[in-house]
């Protein structure tokens, strides 16, 4: 079934035509539910779409709910996005420095038909100023309690939309792994600011490769990492095409991920975008690794993470607590 549910993700982002067989009505809930597990259900019903022209058929009363899904989500991100704008605005007026970041950031690197179909479950954004001012602009917008922890500062504008303020983008969880990569950060992060179609900032491709690695390392230790992320991921290295732009100490790609201790990991992705999405040779940040991919693959696609599995894997890092 998990192959099969590769295979329609494929059809969805248009990189494969048909699914090699056509699953049953028992397997078509399985992979109706493992969509909605990870965030892809919206993307997902695209591919049911295009598979109409072969004649493959989903259960009517699937095709529905599915359907349902994918016009719910729609509304959802609309809102979701216009909620942006005006929060990005209103930043704006307070001279402060900021930059959409995850899913809502991600989306105009999508197909058009696709963008309002691929999921964000919040609204994120990186700002570049002082938490003195944060809080004095979160005062503003009539928030009373102040919660934040070590990356972020959830702003309570909206009863039914999440919003969440970084300040620290890229963490890890050992400290010395940690230091290098805040200082690394601090050094390029002028490339989170590219304005888009829209006029409104968002990290380079360049910076977003390596920016979304490392955010994705955090959320498969964490045990909350989604195929919906590796598709956003996707679209930014496809984008890319390998044509990766040096960062602020004249470092390329292959250094930058040595630096901040993501060689391993980068490779196991890769392989990872290969066989579930696959995404070209050509736009991959390394050499793919089939053992290191294997055991992400294993990771994101567990019901339930495994804690020993993990410090067994990655022992340096789930040692220490999560920041």
């Amino acid at each position: 079934m998990q192959d099969l549910f590769f295979e329609l993700l494929r059809v969805s982002i248009g990189q494969l035509d048909c699914l090699s067989r056509g699953p049953s009505a028992e397997e078509w809930e399985k992979i109706y539910q493992t969509s909605r597990r990870h965030g892809v259900a919206g993307v997902c019903y695209k591919g049911i779409v295009r598979l109409f022209e072969f004649g493959l058929r989903v259960p009517q009363d699937l095709s529905l709910d599915w359907m349902a899904d994918a016009e719910d989500l729609r509304e959802e991100q609309e809102l979701y996005e216009s909620r942006c704008d005006k929060l990005m605005k209103k930043l704006a007026e307070r001279k402060i420095r900021a930059a959409v970041v995850n899913g809502l950031g991600m989306r105009h690197h999508a197909d058009n038909e696709l963008q309002h179909l691929l999921r964000a479950t919040s609204i994120d954004v990186y700002v570049d100023c002082s938490m003195d001012r944060l809080i004095k602009f979160a005062r503003q917008t009539g928030q009373e309690e102040i919660q934040s922890g070590y990356t972020s500062m959830p702003l309570q504008v909206w009863e039914n939309t999440p919003v969440n303020l970084y300040y620290r983008l890229m963490t890890a969880r050992n400290p010395f792994v940690n230091k290098k990569i805040q200082k690394w950060f601090v050094q390029n992060k002028d490339l989170m600011f590219s304005l888009n179609d829209n006029e409104i900032f968002v990290p380079t491709l360049t910076m977003n490769a390596v920016c979304m690695l490392q955010i994705f390392k955090q959320l498969l230790l964490s045990g909350k990492a989604t195929m919906g992320f590796l598709v956003d991921y996707f679209y930014v290295l496809r984008q890319l095409q390998g044509a990766f732009q040096p960062f602020k100490d004249g470092s390329g790609i292959e250094n930058t991920l040595k630096t901040l201790g993501l060689t391993q990991f980068a490779a196991g992705v890769m392989w990872v975008l290969q066989k579930a999405l696959a995404l070209d040779r050509q736009c991959m940040l390394c050499e793919p690794s089939e053992e290191e991919g294997r055991f992400v693959l294993r990771c994101l696609m567990a019901r339930k993470r495994s804690l020993r599995r993990l410090l067994l894997h990655y022992p340096m890092e789930m040692m220490w607590p999560k920041r």
